[in-house]
């Protein structure tokens, strides 16, 4: 986000700060502008996103009357409720669409020009949309609607979020509005903080210090072995219950204390055989290597 747009941001008064802080949003919302400006206008333009006001239903007039308003459907579009383009703009983007020059359509009434202007709003909005959730983009469904089927209904205390994005066109300043929900936008917004706080934190328990922590507090299963022996596959599968396997070279002072690890056992000391009662233990004789802990780790 630019240093203007954001400071734009945070002069503004009466908007809840957290839709505010949706500055990828905002930001995204100019290069969207700026992409159909040049589809739909054939201009190249730098849209600047400075006007943002609290309104409720009762104080949408200017919306509601204006001839070049489109409203969406709230089950397709749950957040943004309306666009409404500046006469001028509106002109040149039907004269496009004509491949005649804008001139040649002062005579034109103003649903003539809307008409034209629908499908470019159509494709403005599925652009804004796309960063919005809960929105139904397919191709082929309409989401324009009458006024009485937005988010809201414009009820009299119901409040809306209407933002400006101004640009130069044919030397003309111009503009296009947008009319967002403003629970919604809260909503969404706060519904991101709680992403970016939970991925911030997940990110923190990935930390080095953290991993160590789980490593060292990791259980790992200890085993004193007495004796081995070895034995053919053949001859395991032969023994019965009864049989008796000596361990010629047992001695209770002298037990493997052994880990057990993802990739199998590894030695880690000496120890004794000691009883008390009908107790046993293993009393090390001597001190564990400071290698075990990483060598049962690259385990």
């Amino acid at each position: 986000m630019s240093a203007a747009l954001r400071k734009k941001l945070y002069a503004v008064g009466g908007v809840p700060p957290t839709v505010l802080r949706m500055q990828d949003f905002w930001t995204q919302l100019q290069q969207n502008t700026q992409i159909w400006t040049l589809e739909a206008l054939d201009i190249e333009s730098r849209p600047t996103v400075g006007t943002f006001s609290v309104i409720s239903g009762r104080d949408a007039t200017s919306i509601l009357e204006s001839p070049f308003s489109y409203f969406f459907n709230a089950h397709m579009s749950p957040g943004l409720c309306a666009i409404t383009v500046d006469s001028k703009c509106a002109v040149q983007t039907a004269a496009i669409r004509l491949r005649q020059d804008a001139a040649s359509l002062d005579e034109a009434t103003s649903l003539f020009v809307k008409l034209l202007c629908e499908q470019p709003v159509c494709t403005l909005w599925d652009l804004v949309c796309t960063e919005l959730q809960d929105h139904s983009t397919d191709a082929g469904t309409e989401p324009l609607s009458d006024h009485k089927m937005v988010s809201g209904a414009f009820e009299a205390e119901h409040r809306y979020l209407q933002v400006a994005a101004s640009f130069k066109m044919l030397e003309q300043e111009t503009w296009i509005k947008f009319l967002f929900d403003l629970d919604y936008l809260q909503h969404q917004a706060t519904t991101k903080l709680r992403v970016h706080a939970e991925r911030r934190a997940q990110a923190c328990a990935q930390s080095p210090k953290s991993l160590s922590d789980s490593v060292w507090a990791s259980p790992v299963t200890l085993d004193a072995v007495l004796d081995r022996m070895s034995l053919s596959i053949g001859a395991c599968s032969k023994l019965e219950v009864g049989n008796v396997l000596s361990l010629p070279n047992a001695d209770p002072a002298k037990l493997a204390l052994r880990a057990e690890t993802i990739k199998g056992s590894i030695d880690i000391g000496i120890g004794e055989l000691g009883v008390w009662k009908r107790q046993r233990a293993v009393k090390l004789q001597h001190p564990i290597a400071d290698t075990v802990a990483s060598e049962i780790v690259e385990s």
